[in-house]
Order: structure tokens, then C-alpha cells, then sequence
């Protein structure tokens, strides 16, 4: 009676466990709608279906066009490799969850034995099942439910810390491009001058000491250009990179030049509170105090007596027939009893609740100083745009006039020609410094909050992976 009980008890566990499916795709549409509220671009989880081909047919057309920063960065969500391995945490969550479901399998235990005499061989035969795992069960699955949830907040995160990272990049990259301009105008100026120099040192005019003063200069500006091409061409793999953009695809151009610093101020409102009622980061730490509450209540429930085998046993010795009769296995708490799992799940509770309200006041701080940033490079852009260069200029005007007039000669007219250019560095240099604020910004308002490095708060500088602790 007590193997048909038992055979009952495996087949009623069967059909309570036996349907449970692992969808892999679950919690997927909740992260794709999280992120196009928060940053207005669309993601597609690459699984080999028919939105597949249309993703990469999109890709493909905004390629073909002169990229904006909104382009850059929709492409790199629909294309970038190591985006769509991220999205696999969220299939490891779902499957841990489906886990914490299962019951364990029962246990068959079986031995013969042959005596010496000759006669029959003894049988032992038994079959048990983990009693208290059926209790544990629904603990388990908060844990996992707790941890599944943790998950989807952790890959939103990452995906809209993965669109600010690319912001900034094509950012970056688009300044460089206009250094490169600007860097190779001031070449041609020089080498102007030289040639002038050269002229007037072949007429006796110019010493050696000036001649080689001029060529110094020229040959400088040469240095700083091909260190310019060098920074534009390492901020284009860098983008090539995020854009998951190889072979033919890296062909691609971007849209002309930063955008002018706007005419009037970025004004935003209680900047602290538009961080904290947006963060993610702080929404993912709750969710981190929750779990570890839950592994707290798990560890308590089952440190004294983890597990409890019960089933049924049947022997035959000799020529007897069979014997059966229950079976239970119950371990002794004499050494363990849980109190070490129980002091590190408590431990982690605080740490995690101590992270938090660290958490608040770091993104408080961060949130302040990317306004400031904004305000500042914004002056400092605004200076150099509407005073001097407008200054420049007229000095480059009027010593065209003094030149005209032979009241100055062709090395002051070229060098107050090339201050201009460098005062055109120092503004492009102010206003990318401008808009690399407003991506920080715009993360913040997307609920993530940058690092003064452009890095994550805590994290690690932008790279992408997730399936550890983010430095919270």
C-alpha cells in the first residue's frame, strides 16, 4: 500500500509540475515599451522571426542616409550583437523561475545481494520523495519571481544606459570631424606663412632663427592635425562598434555638425526630483531589498531541516516473499543548523538596504552636476560664439585693411588668422561639452543616472554587461 501511495504522490507531483513550459521571450514586451517611453527608440529581440528582416531592412535605409544622433542610436538598438545578448539574462531569469516551480524528482534506490549459501539473491528496493520540497516550493518561487523582476529592471537599465553611451559617442565622433576641419585650416595657414617666409629669407629679409620659428610652427599644426585624424578615426570605430556596423556598412556618414547651442536655456525644474521619481537605478535597488528579503524568509524556513525524504521500501531476503514498509530520512541539526545561511542572507538584506538610500544620495548629487554642466559649458560655448570670435574676426579684418595699407606685414595678418581658428577650436570643443551634458541629462530623465565620466554611477564606465552587480 505504501509503493502504490508513493506512486500516486509521483504522479500527482507529474501532473503538477510536468506542464511547466519556459517561455524565454517573457517580460520582453514590458522592457520594449519601457524603453520607448523612456527614450523613444524601438528594440527588437533577435529570435529568427519575420521582425527580424524588418529591423534589418530599417537599419539598412538609415544607413544609407546621413546619420543624426537619433539615427545612431536606433540603429545601434536594432543591430548591436552584444545589446541582443544581454536580452538572454532575461530568458536565464525566466528559466530560474520555472525552476523554482519544479518539484524534485523521487528518488529510485535499489541493491541486490547474492549470499554465499546459493540461495536466492536479497532485493532492495526503494523509492522516496522530498517532502518538504513541496513546502518549499512557493518560497522558492517568490525568491525567483523576486529575482525574474530584478532582472527586467536590470536589462532596462542597461538597454537605456546602451542609447545614452551611443549618444555620447556620436557626439564625440562629430566634434572630432569638425576638429579634423578646423585643424587642417590652420595647416594651410601655416604652410602659407612658410612659404611667404621662405620668399623673404631667400630676399635677405628674414633671419634663419625666424625662418626656423615659422617652420616649427607649420610643421606643429601638422602634428595636431594628424592627431585630430587620429581622434576622429578612433571615435568612428567606436561608433562602428556600437552601431554593430562591419564591411560595407561602416560606409556610412554622419549629419553635418553639432547642432548650435539653443537660444534659449535648458530649464529644468527640481532636476533632483525628476532623478529620483524616473530612476531606474532606484526602482532596481527596491527590487534587490525585496529579493534578499525573500532569500531571508527562504533560509529561515529551511535552515533547521532543509530536507525531509519519505517514501516506501520493499526487501526480499532469501526465499522469503517481500517485506515493504515506509521509509523516512530526516537530518540531524546537530552541526548545521542554517545559522551561517541565515547570518549571510540578513547581511545581504542590509547591505542592500544600505546601498539604497546610498544609491539616492549619489544620484542627487550626480543630478546637480550635470546641470551645472549644462550651464556652464553652455556660457563658455555662448562666450566663445557671440564675443570672441566675433573679436577674431575683426581683428583679421581690420589687419587685412593694415595689410592693404603695408601698415602691417604678412605674418601678423596670418597669425591673427590663425588665433581665429583656434578660438573656432576652443567653441567646438565648449559646445561639445554642451551636448555631452544633455545626453547625461537625457539619461538622467530616461531614469538612469551618469557617472561625472560618462560612466555609470558606481559602474563601470558603460560597458554592457549586466549579469553581475552594477556598483550599486
Amino acid at each position: 500500500m505504501a509503493v502504490r501511495g508513493t506512486v500516486w504522490m509521483g504522479l500527482l507531483l507529474l501532473g503538477l509540475t510536468g506542464c511547466a513550459s519556459v517561455n524565454l521571450s517573457a517580460g520582453f514586451p514590458e522592457i520594449g515599451a519601457a524603453v520607448e517611453e523612456r527614450s523613444a527608440t524601438r528594440i527588437v529581440w533577435n529570435r529568427g522571426s519575420a521582425v527580424d528582416q524588418e529591423a534589418t531592412e530599417q537599419v539598412r535605409s538609415l544607413l544609407e542616409r546621413r546619420l543624426t544622433a537619433d539615427d545612431a542610436v536606433q540603429i545601434a538598438m536594432l543591430n548591436n550583437r552584444e545589446l541582443q545578448a544581454i536580452y538572454s539574462d532575461l530568458g536565464l531569469a525566466q528559466a530560474d523561475l520555472v525552476q523554482s516551480g519544479l518539484f524534485k524528482n523521487p528518488v529510485l534506490d535499489a541493491a541486490i545481494l547474492f549470499p554465499l549459501s546459493g540461495v536466492r539473491p536479497d532485493l532492495q528496493l526503494s523509492v522516496v520523495v522530498n517532502l518538504l520540497d513541496a513546502l518549499y516550493v512557493p518560497l522558492r518561487k517568490r525568491v525567483a519571481a523576486a529575482q525574474f523582476e530584478e532582472a527586467k529592471l536590470r536589462v532596462t537599465g542597461a538597454v537605456l544606459d546602451f542609447t545614452a553611451e551611443v549618444r555620447r559617442a556620436f557626439y564625440v565622433h562629430q566634434a572630432n570631424e569638425q576638429m579634423v576641419e578646423l585643424r587642417r585650416t590652420i595647416v594651410q595657414a601655416l604652410t602659407a606663412s612658410l612659404d611667404v617666409s621662405r620668399r623673404l629669407h631667400a630676399a635677405g629679409n628674414i633671419s634663419d632663427l625666424d625662418l626656423v620659428r615659422d617652420r616649427v610652427q607649420a610643421e606643429a599644426s601638422k602634428v595636431m592635425l594628424r592627431s585630430a585624424e587620429s581622434d576622429a578615426q578612433q571615435s568612428r570605430e567606436q561608433l562602428n562598434t556600437l552601431l554593430g556596423a562591419w564591411g560595407e556598412d561602416t560606409a556610412w556618414e554622419i549629419d553635418g555638425r553639432m547642432p548650435d547651442i539653443p537660444a534659449e536655456p535648458l530649464l529644468v525644474n527640481g532636476v533632483e526630483h525628476v532623478a529620483l521619481a524616473r530612476s531606474l537605478d532606484l526602482s532596481h535597488a527596491r527590487q534587490r531589498i525585496i529579493v534578499a528579503g525573500q532569500q531571508l524568509g527562504y533560509s529561515r524556513a529551511s535552515a533547521l531541516i532543509p530536507d525531509v525524504d519519505l517514501g516506501a521500501s520493499a526487501e526480499r531476503e532469501g526465499g522469503e516473499g517481500w517485506k515493504v514498509g515506509p521509509a523516512i530520512t530526516i537530518p540531524l541539526p546537530l552541526f548545521d543548523q542554517g545559522q551561517a545561511r541565515i547570518a549571510r542572507a540578513a547581511t545581504e538584506l542590509r547591505r542592500a538596504q544600505q546601498e539604497y538610500y546610498a544609491l539616492g544620495v549619489r544620484i542627487r548629487s550626480t543630478a546637480r552636476a550635470v546641470q551645472e554642466r549644462i550651464a556652464s559649458a553652455r556660457d563658455r560655448a555662448l562666450y566663445y560664439r557671440d564675443i570672441l570670435l566675433p573679436l577674431r574676426e575683426r581683428i583679421v579684418n581690420e589687419g587685412q585693411l593694415h595689410y592693404n595699407a603695408m601698415q602691417i606685414g604678412i605674418f601678423q595678418l596670418l597669425r591673427d588668422r590663425e588665433q581665429q581658428i583656434e578660438t573656432g577650436v576652443a567653441y567646438v570643443e565648449a559646445l561639445r561639452d554642451y551636448w555631452l551634458a544633455r545626453a547625461d541629462l537625457a539619461q538622467i530623465a530616461s531614469g538612469r543616472v551618469p557617472a561625472p565620466n560618462g560612466g555609470r554611477v558606481g559602474g563601470r564606465g558603460g560597458q554592457m554587461k549586466v549579469n553581475e552587480r552594477e556598483g550599486h
